[in-house]
């Protein structure tokens, strides 16, 4: 089996250069040799066969198959026999979590390899790291981007219990949630099936699982913010001396015999880990590239602000342009209500003109005359409406037939004028229509207070206006006593007809309790 993670290994660049960790503490070159103090030496003698408890299921730095213990860490075990003299034993067929317990509650002296952390310096006493190696993530290839620990909060990781990267995780992500597992098998296994949605461990151990027990279906997602694993010789507290031998073994190993055992086990020296040439094309490649987007940027930077300027000065042309084009419409403005209002006066000097005259006749040219008045004066309305407006295209319609009908009833002289009501779902009208509109409700009223209102204080008038589309329809009723006049000579009636046709309209009479004549006009 190991022979396979051999091979494997071999042939992965990628795992190759990410899993080759710095092994070794500062040392030299060739071993020398190594000086005990008598305290050390009668510890030695004292105890000549020792064990300690182990991960039986960590490769490749700890394995523990039939019996035999090896790895890395095996490896270490061997120098350590050698250089001190004495037998160092795996306790038989022991977990990590009860060589953990073990540790805790005396009844395990010591282990070879344990993650350095504050809890476990409570009751254990520790040599410097002698190893080191990236702390990845590990998770499903199909899953999404994770860039670090921060992606897993609020998610669930499966981690092997008393593993110390259970003790930092929910120290520094208390928002992660731990699934604890017996071992790193059963935690991998855990996030392939989607048990978890990832494992946080050693990088090198990590690749071993996903490449030598088929869990295809992983990746080596990201780096942790946690430097490296930092892995030390640990002991129970009263037993200082064997921290301090197996210090000076540690510091004693060369660098040549430190990287023949990283050869056995992991196949790559450290460094052909990375090239050099290569990463100062990258380099060359990044920094062309980035001059290359940084002159695209200032191009672009300079095309837009050409762009900008040319569209400042042409919101600037088109603020005057309009500003021009307002004054100018207020200018038009004044003067047509200006026109208005000096054609409303002329038509008023001839009113007073008429009215002089009127005086001077008798019946039945002074009724004739004053009929007379009245249509001029339903003209001269209209263009004081005009004048008095803000919006010279529309007038209010029911304000303008309120100020006619009053006007013409007024002019009658009577001491109880008859009720008015006028109705308009129309607001605003235009004003070409309006004049000839305005002279047919000048007849209508004018020939309601002559002929049909015998009473007037008992009269009444209705107006209704509405319109649908663009017909407008309206409706003229009074409650007088009317005696049909056929005669074709009917002034007032032509009038009527001869408005009602320019503004391409029909109307009908009916006289059912009063008088109602009713218009349509398409407009």
């Amino acid at each position: 089996m190991f022979l396979s993670f051999h091979k494997k290994i071999q042939s992965s660049n990628k795992i190759c250069i990410l899993s080759f960790v710095c092994l070794f503490l500062w040392s030299p070159l060739f071993s020398q040799g190594i000086t005990f103090t008598d305290q050390e030496q009668e510890w030695i003698k004292n105890h000549p066969i020792i064990e300690f408890g182990y991960e039986p299921s960590w490769p490749p730095y700890e394995i523990y198959e039939n019996g035999e213990y090896s790895g890395i860490i095996g490896d270490y075990v061997r120098i350590l026999e050698r250089e001190i003299g004495i037998e160092i034993k795996p306790i038989p067929n022991i977990t990590w979590d009860e060589t953990v317990k073990g540790l805790k509650n005396g009844s395990i002296d010591f282990t070879i390899c344990a993650g350095i952390t504050d809890e476990r310096k409570e009751y254990l006493n520790f040599t410097k790291p002698y190893i080191s190696s990236p702390m990845v993530i590990v998770t499903r290839k199909n899953d999404g981007f994770v860039s670090g620990l921060n992606d897993l909060q609020g998610k669930t990781i499966a981690l092997p219990i008393n593993y110390y990267t259970g003790e930092l995780i929910s120290k520094d992500y208390p928002k992660i949630k731990i699934n604890f597992k017996n071992s790193i098998e059963e935690s991998i296994r855990s996030v392939s099936i989607g048990e978890s949605e990832a494992f946080v461990g050693n990088l090198v151990v990590a690749s071993y699982y996903i490449e030598n027990l088929g869990y295809s279906n992983l990746k080596i997602a990201a780096p942790t913010d946690y430097e490296k694993t930092h892995i030390g010789l640990a002991a129970r507290k009263d037993w200082p001396e064997l921290i301090s031998i197996c210090q000076k073994v540690f510091d004693n190993i060369s660098i040549k015999e430190k990287n023949e055992i990283i050869e056995k086990w992991i196949s790559v020296r450290y460094e052909y880990g990375i090239n050099p040439y290569k990463i100062k094309s990258y380099i060359i490649y990044a920094l062309t590239f980035i001059c290359l987007l940084f002159i695209l940027i200032l191009l672009w930077n300079k095309s837009l602000k050409k762009e900008i300027e040319k569209r400042k000065e042409i919101e600037k042309q088109l603020e005057i342009t309009l500003a021009d084009a307002n004054k100018k419409s207020d200018e038009r403005k004044i003067l047509l209500q200006e026109i208005h209002h000096r054609v409303k006066n002329n038509l008023q000097v001839i009113i007073s003109l008429l009215r002089l005259q009127k005086s001077e006749l008798e019946e039945p040219l002074s009724e004739k005359l004053n009929e007379t008045i009245a249509r001029i004066s339903s003209i001269a309305l209209v263009h004081e409406k005009v004048y008095n407006t803000e919006n010279l295209a529309n007038i209010n319609l029911k304000e303008y037939i309120e100020s006619l009908a009053n006007d013409i009833i007024t002019s009658f002289s009577y001491q109880k004028k008859p009720t008015l009501t006028i109705n308009s779902s129309i607001e605003n009208f235009d004003l070409k229509p309006l004049v000839p509109l305005a002279l047919i409700l000048n007849e209508l009223i004018t020939n309601s207070l002559k002929h049909g209102l015998k009473n007037p204080s008992n009269g009444v008038i209705e107006i209704n206006i509405s319109n649908k589309g663009s017909q407008l329809n309206m409706t003229y009723h009074d409650n007088g006593i009317w005696i049909d006049n056929n005669r074709k000579s009917n002034f007032g009636l032509s009038l009527i007809e001869t408005f009602t046709e320019q503004l391409d309209g029909n109307f009908s009479k009916t006289t059912d309790n009063g008088t109602t004549y009713t218009f349509e006009f398409n407009l």
